[in-house]
């Protein structure tokens, strides 16, 4: 479960960066404040106090989903669903940098 955590947190940041490599200095200044205001998303919020907590003390990582309200499967769900939106993935890769 947590190396399909971490794999799946990497996928993100690989995605992000990438993203990010292909836009312009232009688009990025333009898209600044979605990606602020995308990181109000409850669900990146989660995922990323999952990741954190995991990334503090990865020997807890069940008591970590538990305390965030998820299962391994619902954050498979979640992590598919912010993987999926660019902006959402970006938000994501940002705030666990």
């Amino acid at each position: 479960m947590n190396r399909r955590l971490m794999v799946l947190s990497a996928g993100l940041l690989l995605a992000g960066a990438c993203a990010k490599a292909e836009r312009s200095e232009d688009a990025m200044a333009e898209t600044g404040a979605a990606t602020v205001s995308a990181t109000a998303d409850p669900g990146v919020e989660k995922a990323v106090a999952v990741y954190r907590g995991i990334q503090a003390n990865q020997a807890a990582a069940e008591s970590v989903l538990t305390a965030n309200g998820l299962t391994a499967e619902s954050l498979d769900s979640l992590m598919y669903e912010i993987a999926t939106d660019s902006a959402r993935a970006a938000a994501y890769a940002n705030a666990i940098r």
